[in-house]
This record gives structure tokens, C-alpha cells and sequence, in this order.
């Protein structure tokens, strides 16, 4: 019986933070995913719908953090060169 809470934890854990399954945990913190995702998802939203803005959210993050691999370098980047290495992500 433990055995099956156990696995059903993690399953629902996975679900509700698919930010642990991203490319960008390769060099990011899940903190740090969080961040950028729902930073994005806010300007993004402006500028789409939100179903849209999450898609292409769910992209940049990882395109983006190939290129910062460190997370205070893309902090420090400024928004206009995050946008130009997302650009394939807007669908």
C-alpha cells in the first residue's frame, strides 16, 4: 500500500511541475525554470492568448537556457536577446 502512495506522489508531483521535466533542468534549478516560465508567460500573454503564451513559454525556456546556461547570464541579457533566441518557438 505505501508502495503504491509512493508511486502515486511522484506521478501527481511530475504532473503539476512539468518544469522538472524540461531541457533546461540540464542547467537550471526548478526555481529558476519557474521563474523564467512564469515571467514569460506574463509578457507573453499580452502579446497571445494564454494557451499560446504557455506553448511558446514551454519552448523558450529550453532554446533559451541552451544558450545562458547560466541563469544570472539570461537575467542579465535583457529581454530583446531572449526574443531573438526564442524566435523559432512562436508558432
Amino acid at each position: 500500500m505505501k508502495k503504491i502512495i509512493f508511486i502515486l506522489f511522484i506521478g501527481l508531483s511530475l504532473i503539476s511541475c512539468k518544469a522538472i521535466m524540461k531541457g533546461a533542468a540540464r542547467y537550471w534549478t526548478k526555481k529558476q525554470i519557474q521563474e523564467f516560465v512564469a515571467n514569460c508567460e506574463t509578457h507573453a500573454s499580452k502579446l497571445m492568448s494564454n494557451e499560446k503564451a504557455v506553448q511558446y513559454c514551454d519552448c523558450a525556456v529550453d532554446v533559451v537556457s541552451e544558450k545562458y546556461q547560466n541563469y544570472e547570464d539570461v537575467k542579465s541579457a535583457g529581454i530583446m536577446e531572449v526574443l531573438k533566441i526564442a524566435k523559432d518557438c512562436k508558432q
